[in-house]
C-alpha cells in the first residue's frame, strides 16, 4: 500500500530508514537534553533556528514525526524503510519500500514517544505531548499483544534481498530489553501500575 513515510533520518551507512535505530537517536537526544537542557541553544543553523524550542529538539522532532508515519492504526510500527539514493536526496525518484510492523520496532517507538512526551511537555508543547503519549500506548499495547513479531531485511534466507541493508531485527533478549526500556519511560509519563510491573 502506498503511504507517506517522509522525514526521518538516512542510517549512517546507507540511504535506508530503520525504525529501531532511529526510536534510539531520539531517546538520546531526549536523555541529553533532561541531562542538561541548559546546553542546548537555538543558534545551530538549522532550519527552525530562532523559534524558541532548542534545536536539538526541533531534530529530534523530525525523527518524531517520521516514526508518527510508521505507525499503523492498530498500533504496530512498520521496521523499515528501503529508498532509492542519490545526492542530492531530491534527485532519489525510483520505488522505495517498506517492511512489516514488528515487536522491536513497536517498542523501541513506544520509548521514543513516551520519554519525548516529557521534554514536550516541559516545553508546553502539551498537544504534542499527548499525542506522543497516546502513540506510546497504542505501540506497547500491539507489541504486548505481538510479542515475536520479527523481520529479517536484505536477506536471502528470508526473501528479502534488497530491502535496506543492515539487518535490524533484534534478538530474544534485545527485544526484552526494549520492552524493559518502553516500560520505564511508559510509567515515568503516565504512573500506569502495568509499566511498573514489568518493569
Amino acid at each position: 500500500t502506498e503511504r507517506d513515510l517522509s522525514g526521518g533520518w538516512y542510517d549512517a551507512g546507507d540511504l535506508n530508514k530503520y525504525t529501531s535505530w532511529t526510536a534510539n537517536y531520539v531517546v538520546e537526544m531526549m536523555k541529553a537534553y533532561i541531562e542538561n537542557p541548559g546546553a542546548w541553544g537555538d543558534d545551530y543553523n538549522i532550519p527552525e533556528s530562532g523559534n524558541g524550542i532548542p534545536d536539538l529538539l526541533d531534530e529530534a522532532k523530525w525523527g518524531i514525526d517520521f516514526l508518527l508515519r510508521m505507525q499503523e492504526d492498530d498500533g504496530g510500527v512498520l521496521c523499515i524503510v528501503s529508498e532509492d539514493g542519490a545526492s542530492p536526496p531530491s534527485l532519489a525518484k525510483k520505488q522505495s519500500v517498506y517492511g512489516p510492523a514488528t515487536t522491536a520496532a513497536s517498542f523501541n517507538t513506544a520509548a521514543a514517544f513516551a520519554i519525548a512526551s516529557r521534554v514536550y511537555r516541559s516545553m508546553n508543547r502539551i498537544a504534542y505531548a499527548d499525542t506522543l503519549i497516546v502513540k506510546a500506548e497504542k505501540a506497547w499495547k500491539w507489541g504486548v499483544a505481538h510479542p515475536a513479531v520479527i523481520f529479517h531485511n536484505n536477506s536471502s534466507q528470508y526473501g528479502t534481498q534488497g530491502v535496506g541493508a543492515g539487518d535490524q531485527e533484534e534478538d530474544d533478549y534485545t527485544r526484552s530489553i526494549s520492552k524493559l526500556e518502553a516500560a520505564c519511560y511508559l510509567f515515568e509519563a503516565t504512573q500506569k501500575a502495568e509499566y511498573r510491573a514489568y518493569f
